[in-house]
C-alpha cells in the first residue's frame, strides 16, 4: 500500500485526484490532505507518506517552498500545475513527475505506475533545485537536464553537452572535460528534448549541440570542442550547412 497525501488549495482538484486513485489505483491510501504550505507540512509530518501530489501555486507560497522545509525528502513527489507548455518542458528536463489541471485519468494512473517501480528513496534538493532553474529560464532555454542512473541520477548542464550519440537503445551524451554520461533513453528522446536548444540531428546516430561545432570537412565529419567528431549524413546536411551560411 502506498501511503500518499495531497496538498492542493482547490478542493475540486482534491476530490478529482481522491475520487480517482479510489477507483483506478486502489493501492494508493490517501492519509491526508490539506490546502496550504504551511497544513501541507504539517500533514507531512504527522502521516509520513509514501507519495505527495504537491500543487505548485497555493495562497501562502510555492509547492517549492513547502519542500525546502524538510532537510532530507523522503518521499516521492507528483507535482500538479496548471502551468504553461514552457514550464512543463521544465518538468521533462528535471526527470519529475506531473499532472497538468485538469488531471487526466490515464496520466494520473502512469505516474502512480513510476512511483511503484521508482523503488521506496525519495527526491533530492539538486532535483527540485534543477526544476526550480528551469522554470525559472524562461520560454525555451533550459539550463539543465537530469540523466537518471542506477545509483540515482546525474544533473548536466546543458551547454557542456556537445554532442549525443547513439548505441544501440542507449544514448552517450558526451561532456566538456572529456566526460561522458549514458542514459536509457534512446536518441529520438533527447532529439525531442534538445531540438530548440540548438542541437541539431545530423545523423541518425549523432545529435549535436551547434554551440560546440568547431568546423566541417567535404568528407562529411563535423568537428566539435575536445577533438570529438560526428558523422553528417546526405539527409541531414542541407539545414545543417544553413545553420551556418544562411542558405
Amino acid at each position: 500500500m502506498i501511503r500518499a497525501v495531497i496538498i492542493d488549495d482547490e478542493e475540486l482538484s482534491r476530490e478529482v485526484i481522491l475520487n480517482y486513485l479510489r477507483e483506478y489505483c486502489p493501492d494508493v491510501e490517501i492519509v491526508a490532505q490539506a490546502s496550504s504550505v504551511k497544513t501541507g507540512y504539517a500533514a507531512i509530518i504527522r502521516s509520513a507518506p509514501d507519495l505527495i501530489f504537491l500543487d505548485i501555486e497555493m495562497p501562502d507560497g510555492k509547492g517549492f517552498d513547502l519542500l525546502n522545509m524538510f532537510e532530507k525528502i523522503d518521499f516521492k513527489v507528483i507535482f500538479i500545475t496548471a502551468y504553461s507548455e514552457y514550464a512543463i518542458r521544465a518538468f521533462r528536463f528535471s526527470a519529475l513527475d506531473y499532472l497538468l489541471k485538469p488531471v487526466k485519468i490515464d496520466e494520473l494512473i502512469d505516474a502512480v505506475e513510476r512511483v511503484r517501480t521508482a523503488g521506496s528513496s525519495g527526491i533530492s534538493a539538486e532535483e527540485v533545485n534543477a526544476l526550480i532553474s528551469n522554470i525559472k529560464n524562461g520560454t525555451t532555454r533550459q539550463s539543465t537536464l537530469i540523466i537518471p542512473n542506477l545509483k540515482g541520477f546525474e544533473v548536466l548542464r546543458i551547454p557542456d553537452i556537445i554532442m549525443c550519440q547513439a548505441d544501440g537503445y542507449c544514448t552517450y551524451l558526451h561532456l566538456t572535460g572529456e566526460r561522458k554520461v549514458v542514459s536509457s533513453k534512446n536518441l529520438k528522446h533527447f532529439d525531442n528534448l534538445l531540438g530548440d536548444q540548438n542541437f541539431l540531428r545530423v545523423h541518425h546516430s549523432f545529435l549535436v549541440n551547434l554551440d560546440h561545432v568547431t568546423g566541417y570537412t567535404r568528407q562529411g565529419e563535423i568537428m566539435l570542442t575536445g577533438g570529438l567528431k560526428a558523422n553528417l549524413s546526405d539527409s541531414y546536411k542541407s539545414e545543417f550547412i544553413k545553420n551556418f551560411t544562411g542558405k
